[in-house]
């Protein structure tokens, strides 16, 4: 990095979200001023930049006022990457804590440090840290003598080309450094960071309180110090490249569900799916996991409600199998307790799960619990990212939240992701006659025609199905009502079945009765046709036998020609 070079030089942190929050990194050749109260985290973000900045091949200075260097080296061993930290020459540790007795003397040759930092850091370190800088500037005479030593550090660094931090101690009712008011107007960049206990549960944040010439996030951001380290989970850049929207339909389980969002729910998208306890949320969420680990996809299951082999033991009371999906692989279930990690660890542990499971399908049931977690102010911020980071990578989601018995459709669910997911589904209870029954019904669904009407939800042994819409009115009937509708339905339709077969019975009969009277009328159309036969020869054999009477001499064989000349005088 060329130091003639114009505009302002920027270096990695390897603190993926503080890069991000940055836009780049902390200023190089310039000194960022990081102060915070006791356990905010200040040292561990120096040693933790610095142990990234070696494995990139960099180097470093780590200049101790407060710390032992035996101190320090056992707070870096106790992250994942405090090995390769140690191990490393690439790094020198100083310790200039002042001695005791110079306490009284009111002065500190801040040169002779330098030289010392300059001689340890070589040609290979690109930061340099000085950690508990107060300790030594608080025994100058005054504060402008406090002041022109942070300016000599502060050309040094811009000289040498070296990212400098200063760590110091903050009031926690102020952003300026205790006892050493004057010094964040003098340097470009400070950090400020935060300790606090809310619901007896400590919460460490946070923020960029100057960044000059660089885009900067300015909000205070929830930060996470576990065993990799400081955690800024909300601030990491998102995967270059947009995001294709599949057209591709997936089965939710459940055949008429799937009817109802016309034909199943996008790849990719998400589902929300609320409504109040016992309405079979988490059925309907186990339903889906398991028709998509039968389709041979990865399943990542969150329950933040029930251990595995509760849940898995009651879903498959209902006919759904996640033993066998679980059991080889497809599926991974991770149960948390809501109550003992903040919103900050949760979602860091759900993201790690997704970075290292790669699933196709998430599953959180309830995403609501975030809301008994410590820390709810960032529940919301959460959400939000969850929903963002499974989008963008492709992930097809399912989310069930938990609704008020004043808020029976879920308006006000967590973090808003009513309004964030594509698909929202609502269960509840349906109560009449005495009897309650549950409901489903589909409130949105983006990008495909679905039904508005309201299903009766049915759980059995063979698992979930919707029943037939039955209205009576205005009103769509369900359990005992809807089953005394289908009843009637029955009998109605035995009633005009037999009506119908009785009509078809007195038919044939007639028809037969017509057959037999038209078999009866040809028969005496017949006997009438042979009868007239017999009355023409009768009269023949008449006639012949009257003429053989007046005419015994009479040629036989001529009988019929004067019959016939008879005939024609009669005429």
């Amino acid at each position: 990095m060329n130091p003639s070079q114009t505009g302002l030089q920027k270096r990695e942190t390897g603190i993926a979200g503080l890069d991000s929050a940055t836009r780049g990194g902390l200023p190089s050749g310039q000194a960022t001023l990081v102060l915070g109260e006791a356990a905010a985290g200040k040292t561990v973000l120096c040693v933790q930049i610095l142990a990234r900045a070696v494995e990139r091949g960099e180097g470093g200075v780590f200049v101790t006022f407060e710390e032992s260097p035996a101190q320090v080296r056992r707070d870096a061993a106790s992250f994942d990457w405090g090995a390769g930290l140690l191990d490393s020459d690439r790094w020198q540790l100083i310790d200039a804590r002042p001695h005791p007795e110079a306490e009284g003397a009111g002065e500190f040759d801040i040169e002779g440090l330098l030289s010392a930092v300059t001689a340890a850091a070589g040609s290979v370190a690109s930061w340099v840290i000085f950690d508990g800088i107060d300790q030594l500037l608080q025994h100058q005479p005054n504060r402008h003598a406090a002041i022109e030593q942070i300016r000599r550090i502060n050309d040094h660094c811009e000289t040498h080309d070296r990212a400098v931090l200063l760590t110091g101690k903050a009031r926690a009712d102020s952003p300026a450094p205790d006892r050493l008011e004057g010094i964040e107007f003098l340097l470009s960049s400070s950090l400020l960071l935060s300790a606090h206990v809310l619901h007896q549960k400590l919460n460490r944040s946070l923020r960029i309180t100057k960044y000059r010439g660089s885009a900067h996030v300015t909000d205070e951001m929830p930060m996470l110090i576990d065993d990799q380290g400081i955690q800024l989970p909300y601030h990491e850049a998102p995967p270059v490249g947009r995001v294709a929207a599949s057209s591709e339909r997936l089965s939710t389980g459940i055949p008429r569900l799937d009817s109802l969002l016309g034909g199943g729910i996008h790849r990719g998208s998400s589902a929300l799916v609320s409504g109040r306890p016992g309405t079979a949320k988490s059925t309907l969420a186990g339903s889906f996991a398991e028709a998509r680990a039968r389709e041979g996809e990865r399943v990542l299951y969150i329950s933040f409600d029930e251990l595995e082999a509760a849940y898995v033991r009651n879903l498959a009371s209902v006919g759904i199998d996640l033993a066998t999906p679980i059991a080889r692989g497809a599926v991974r279930f991770q149960d948390f307790s809501a109550y003992t990690s903040s919103v900050t660890e949760h979602f860091l542990a759900i993201r790690r799960l997704i970075n290292g499971f790669a699933p196709d399908c998430l599953v959180i049931d309830p995403l609501s619990a975030l809301l008994k977690a410590t820390a709810t102010e960032g529940a919301h911020l959460a959400t939000e990212q969850l929903v963002d980071l499974a989008r963008r990578r492709g992930i097809t989601t399912i989310l069930t939240a938990l609704s008020g018995v004043e808020d029976p459709e879920g308006e006000a669910t967590l973090g808003d992701v009513s309004t964030l997911a594509d698909t929202w589904i609502v269960v509840g209870y349906n109560e009449r006659g005495g009897e309650r029954n549950r409901s489903l019904s589909v409130v949105k669904s983006r990008g495909s025609a679905h039904s508005n009407q309201q299903r009766e939800l049915i759980l059995s042994d063979s698992g979930l199905d919707l029943a037939d819409v039955y209205e009576s009115g205005s009103e769509v009937l369900m359990g005992t009502a809807r089953a005394m509708k289908e009843r009637e339905d029955r009998e109605h339709q035995r009633q005009r079945q037999l009506e119908r077969e009785r009509r078809r019975l007195d038919l044939e009969q007639r028809i037969l009765q017509t057959e037999e009277e038209r078999q009866r009328l040809e028969a005496e159309r017949e006997h009438l046709d042979q009868t007239s036969g017999e009355t023409d020869q009768l009269e023949h054999n008449y006639r012949v036998d009257m003429r053989r009477r007046r005419d015994p001499d009479h040629d036989p064989g001529s009988v019929g020609d004067d019959l016939v000349a008879d005939e024609g005088t009669h005429r």
